[in-house]
């Protein structure tokens, strides 16, 4: 088979600066890629596979594949071990392209032979390398039925190039999801593993425009754990931070998954609860109180009993989630001037 290098490669240029969507499945982003491998080159398959840990692979993961067809989730990825696929591996972990062209009898590929090769009259592979960092991350297969095939030099260099663009659009993604994982820390507490408040204000202000246009209610609890500094002083900081990540386990248990809990600082945490009526807000604060006074939290020796004054009201969408935010911590503030371990409704 003939193929105009030049052409394919202007095709695949193009290809690749088109702007794409790396966040969903690797099927989704590169299923065009192989797709134009497989016209291009006339093969019956293209899948995409890569290795389990590139500093120490075990096995190759199949996360793409012109075959399926519907994407399949993660545990549904088919495996090759390389125990079982010695020749193959070697071969591949060298970074140098396999041109079987006879994949029955040739040396790196014909262990497939039972397991694969005669289950669906695959008779002529082409498998190329894709890079991370300079190390072999995983392999391009092109499949071939029919009449064994003599590779060309033009066809292994295209199916090359075909790797090197699955490797640039797996970068994409890396970095996609290293932003991902980086946007979540900066709205998470390190302690607790709530999101903080950085993070309320921006769901607040979403939550707030989408009240508006529903006619609910929104509202929020403002939760302050009583003689904290008491609990620091007397037991030690691990201790309080034992107690906190605790308390925040507790709280996040009582609340509804729709329901945003946000440790503010300290030890002072906010619930907003969308669709929620103050009464009903009421009704949740003081399920909260009730919970965890009646909660021991375990330290070592030591067995910490803590309480925690509530501040609850309707969340004003006429003015800035701020306003709000002070209202409720009046209201907690009433709620330790009233001895503390109560609900107050400003």
């Amino acid at each position: 088979m003939f193929i105009d290098l030049s052409a394919v490669t202007q095709r695949l240029r193009r290809m690749s600066s088109e702007e794409l969507d790396v966040s969903g499945s690797y099927q989704n982003f590169l299923l065009d890629l192989i797709l134009e491998g497989k016209q291009t080159l006339g093969v019956e398959h293209v899948s995409v596979w890569l290795f389990d840990d590139i500093s120490a692979p075990k096995k190759l993961i199949n996360v793409a594949s012109t075959n399926w067809q519907q994407d399949l989730s993660e545990d549904e990825y088919p495996e090759l071990l390389c125990e079982h696929f010695p020749s193959y591996f070697k071969a591949i972990t060298t970074g140098i392209s396999i041109d079987a062209n006879d994949a029955t009898i040739d040396p790196r590929t014909c262990e497939f032979k039972e397991s694969y090769l005669d289950v669906y009259n695959i008779t002529t592979m082409l498998d190329t390398v894709i890079f991370k960092n300079g190390i072999p991350h995983g392999v391009v297969c092109f499949e071939g039925t029919g009449e064994t095939r003599c590779w060309q030099g033009a066809e292994i260099a295209y199916a090359e190039m075909m790797a090197d663009c699955c490797s640039r659009r797996l970068l994409v993604n890396d970095l996609w999801c290293l932003q991902q994982q980086l946007t979540e820390l900066a709205f998470q507490d390190a302690l607790t593993g709530l999101k903080n408040r950085r993070y309320l204000m921006d769901y607040a202000h979403r939550e707030i425009s989408r009240h508006i246009r529903s006619g609910q209610q929104l509202s929020v609890v403002m939760l302050d754990i009583d003689h904290f500094k008491l609990i620091n002083d007397s037991y030690g900081h691990e201790v309080g931070d034992v107690v906190l990540k605790a308390f925040a386990q507790r709280c996040q248990q009582a609340l509804r998954t729709e329901d945003c809990l946000c440790r503010l600082g300290g030890e002072e945490f906010i619930a907003l609860l969308p669709n929620t009526p103050t009464e009903g807000a009421m009704e949740v604060a003081e399920r909260l109180r009730r919970d965890v006074e009646m909660h021991i939290i375990e330290s070592g020796t030591h067995y910490i009993q803590v309480t925690v004054s509530c501040g609850v009201g309707e969340v004003s969408l006429a003015k800035p989630f701020s306003q709000s935010l002070k209202e409720a911590d009046r209201a907690v503030y009433s709620a330790k001037a009233k001895g503390r371990n109560c609900v107050v409704m400003y």
